[in-house]
């Protein structure tokens, strides 16, 4: 069952990664940094369901589900799918080390959060691989800050999402599992 929720998970990224791209376009600055980036949120949401081993998993696949939508398939896009697994992790890791608990799936406050704390760590982590594997990529000293309000701007979106969705009876108890669980 856990291949097939990081195969479906995956697939759900990089499938929402493509809608992202097409339907926000006009937000788009480059192929790695839009100021509306919807997965975002998915990449959260993988490693809080699924738990940091398997939904980096689905994240690093769904990255990895997209590499035939790409112009040239070089160590950079290699190494920014990595970044997209790396950032979610350090996110949880931070919040945990912060506020000494886990993240609640129910809670609001919590997601909003984290989804500020990823937006910062996913930046950093693309442009430090950047920085190190190809200079070129860093175009304008704004493109982090640009990074950053992309990935709040889909993280938060999906939060809003999620917590309607969370409100179906069926799903809130799950939800309500997963939280004790943790």
């Amino acid at each position: 069952m856990p291949l097939a929720l990081i195969f479906i998970s995956a697939l759900a990224y990089s499938g929402l990664h493509l809608l992202s791209g097409a339907v926000f376009s006009t937000f788009s600055f480059n192929s790695h940094i839009s100021l509306i980036y919807l997965p975002a949120f998915v990449r959260l949401l993988n490693v809080l369901v699924l738990g940091p081993i398997n939904g980096t998993m689905a994240t690093l696949l769904g990255g990895m589900l997209l590499l035939p939508f790409h112009y040239d398939i070089n160590l950079i896009e290699i190494a920014s799918i990595g970044c997209s697994g790396v950032g979610p992790l350090l996110a949880i890791y931070l919040f945990k080390l912060t506020f000494n608990k886990d993240v609640a799936l129910s809670v609001t406050k919590d997601l909003v959060i984290l989804g500020l704390i990823y937006s910062f760590t996913n930046a950093l982590v693309h442009h430090l691989i950047w920085l190190v594997l190809d200079p070129s990529a860093l175009i304008w000293n704004f493109q982090f800050f640009e990074m950053i309000i992309g990935d709040i701007s889909g993280a938060l979106l999906g939060a809003i999402a999620l917590k309607a969705i969370v409100r179906l009876p069926f799903i809130q108890k799950k939800i309500d599992q997963i939280d004790k669980s943790q």
